[in-house]
């Protein structure tokens, strides 16, 4: 059962695939697994055990299998948007709806956390496999600021991967997008300089880049047309800014002194029973950012570190900010605060309540206490 639970993962793609097939209101499939996912991992008990896997093989099969089923489900839908671009085939508003969001949701939901398992693997196919599997998200040059910038600077201000408090999910998504694509371009050109190396030496990872999101772009137009772009910009538009919508949940409103060590409270953790599956165990964050050599099945489930509840029900109520705010972001970070934090982290902390408007609930030495901002 340990490593068929992540089989799931398999699961929801080949629904996705089969409905963008089969045509009519089962292109919506793919979305729909959605809220099926979530009530699942709301109704189900938290689970908190360690795996216990005993054939590397097996348990790795979805995460390889992963890009070639994207690429289906990709194949599957320029073969509908070809037809659709010939008159062989019509397209009501509704299809191309459910189209856009269900292969954008696949795009995201579970792509982004294989794609982020096989960018952290120590051998160059996987690494090969994530650019690839990240291109479907606009970003095939994640791994290089993910693994060089946001896992050195977590929780701190150099990191966009971080949001601040009282920052909403919407203005986090371009920033968290921005700043990867930031953070993949300085730290490849960086890498060339310290080599000595030309800006248009072969090594350049900005060539991977463009190349492969040139591939996706010209295959689409010449396979469906004006028609069809605007399509799979829709689909690779949504993907990237739900994916960076999970993000937001990783490290919300946690501080860190720059350069200090990653302790057990710099991130979050979601151990619900689907999340944990459905996210190849990235929801062990914290363990993650101890190791990332760790294959995900080997992430502890720290439960001494800093929860919150069902991922999937984060994600909705960040949707709304005043129903975060209220009731799982202030409640959680107070704890945060007055539980984790080190002293200079609380001061930190206070810092950004009081940018925020938000209340100030740790006492901190009069000529450092931040004063709270006014309302506007």
């Amino acid at each position: 059962m340990d490593t068929a639970r992540y089989y799931l993962v398999t699961l929801i793609m080949g629904v996705g695939i089969a409905g963008i097939w089969l045509g009519g209101p089962w292109v919506w499939a793919g979305l729909i697994t959605f809220p099926i996912l979530m009530a699942l991992d709301l109704i189900l008990p938290s689970d908190h055990a360690s795996r216990s896997v005993r054939s590397n093989v097996l348990v790795n099969v979805p995460v390889y299998l992963h890009v070639p089923l994207m690429l289906a489900l990709w194949g599957t839908m320029l073969f509908r948007l070809g037809q659709w671009h010939e008159g062989a085939l019509a397209l009501s508003g509704s299809e191309l709806a459910g189209i856009i969001l269900s292969v954008g949701f696949l795009g995201a939901v579970p792509n982004v956390p294989v794609v982020h398992e096989l960018m952290h693997r120590r051998h160059p196919i996987p690494r090969a496999l994530a650019k690839v599997g990240t291109t479907f998200f606009l970003d095939p040059n994640r791994d290089v600021g993910h693994r060089l910038t946001h896992h050195l600077e977590l929780c701190t201000p150099a990191d966009s991967d971080t949001p601040t408090r009282g920052q909403t999910i919407y203005s986090f998504m371009w920033q968290a997008s921005y700043g990867g694509w930031k953070d993949g371009v300085t730290t490849s050109l960086m890498a060339l300089r310290k080599r000595d190396l030309s800006f248009f030496h072969w090594k350049n990872a900005l060539y991977v880049e463009f190349g492969l999101s040139g591939v996706l772009v010209a295959a689409t137009a010449i396979v469906a047309g004006w028609g069809g772009l605007a399509v799979t910009g829709g689909v690779l538009l949504f993907s990237k800014l739900l994916g960076e919508g999970f993000n937001y949940l990783q490290h919300y409103g946690m501080v860190r002194v720059p350069g200090a060590p990653v302790r057990l409270h710099h991130a979050w953790n979601h151990l619900g029973a689907i999340m944990r599956p459905v996210g190849l165990e990235i929801t062990n964050h914290i363990d993650h950012h101890f190791d990332s050599r760790h294959q995900f099945y080997e992430l502890a489930p720290r439960v001494d570190g800093a929860q919150m509840p069902s991922g999937f029900l984060c994600f909705v109520a960040a949707l709304v900010p005043p129903v975060w705010e209220r009731y799982i972001a202030k409640p959680l970070l107070r704890h945060w605060d007055q539980n984790f934090a080190s002293p200079e982290e609380q001061r930190m902390a206070m810092e950004q309540n009081a940018r925020a408007g938000w209340p100030i609930w740790v006492e901190v030495p009069t000529e450092v206490r931040p004063q709270p901002v006014a309302a506007v």
